[in-house]
């Protein structure tokens, strides 16, 4: 798993007004291209249902949280 790769692509969309509304909308696919991604952190990405940014990164530090790879690293904020 690439916890660089879905702590950047939080990052990106904290800042990237665009970026943000396609990563909570159906345009997800469109996000997820920009960043290397596997198929498994695809999956868990598109799983997630959030109305904002802090519920969508809350979710997927749980799930990277869950994930054996994870084992070091400080919790995902914004």
């Amino acid at each position: 798993m690439s916890e660089m790769a879905l702590r950047s692509l939080i990052s990106h969309a904290v800042v990237d007004d665009k970026m943000r509304s396609r990563l909570l909308t159906g345009e997800r696919d469109r996000v997820f291209s920009q960043f290397e991604l596997n198929e498994m952190e695809r999956n868990a990405l598109s799983g997630i249902r959030a109305g904002s940014l802090q519920s969508f990164a809350a979710q997927l530090d749980d799930w990277m949280r869950s994930q054996p790879a994870v084992a070091v690293g400080a919790k995902l904020t914004i």
